[in-house]
């Protein structure tokens, strides 16, 4: 990468990461332009120099939290625990007990998604990848005989994105359920589609 390609790298980190203040300072209709070059301390016709709209400046930052947030999933994968061990892991990772304002922007970016079909396959991707990572540590569970699967590996792994991107959308509209049950809903269904049975539970004590 030569000086000038670096320096345009550079400058959109930093229009990207003044859009994540502005976004958790005011809420979803006061982020405009303006906001997000005032506290990048340049000016508007600066920022949509690199990015041409709004909208393609979110979905460009929305798609870097969704990319930290694959890796951290990732990274519960490779951890030198049981396959059992990694499922809970994961569901605590994955329906966590605050919803940050990075986790927002990705639910709220879908209606962006609707009017701009540029974007669907980059965001589809991503999700993808959530799912093959679940899908991959089942058929690890199921390989090493701790899994005993209900239904097949891909259709588990895609339940349990689902039920995880269900519990953290209700929050967004007012649902209040704590989070801890959440969890649990979530660790229930992955308990009896992966044939866990209740002492492998961490933290399990025996009546």
């Amino acid at each position: 990468m030569n000086a000038t390609a670096r320096r345009r790298h550079e400058r959109r980190d930093e229009i990207i990461r003044a859009f994540w203040r502005v976004a958790r300072s005011r809420p979803r209709r006061a982020i405009n332009v303006r906001a997000v070059a005032a506290e990048a301390e340049m000016s508007p016709a600066n920022v949509l120099h690199y990015f041409s709209t709004l909208d393609e400046l979110q979905m460009t930052a929305v798609a870097g939290a969704r990319e930290e947030f694959v890796e951290q999933r990732r990274r519960v994968l490779d951890l030198p625990v049981t396959a059992t061990e990694r499922i809970y892991a994961m569901i605590e990772a994955g329906v966590p007990d605050t919803i940050s304002d990075e986790l927002r922007q990705v639910y709220e970016s879908v209606a962006i998604l609707a009017e701009h079909s540029k974007y669907i396959a980059e965001h589809r991707a991503l999700n993808e990848r959530q799912v093959m990572l679940y899908r991959t540590l089942v058929e690890i569970g199921a390989g090493v005989g701790e899994f005993e699967l209900a239904s097949p590996p891909g259709t588990i792994a895609r339940n349990l994105v689902a039920l995880e991107d269900a519990y953290d959308l209700y929050p967004l509209i007012g649902d209040l359920t704590p989070r801890e049950e959440c969890r649990e809903a979530v660790r229930s269904y992955a308990e009896l589609a992966l044939g866990i049975p209740p002492e492998r539970r961490p933290g399990y004590v025996a009546d």
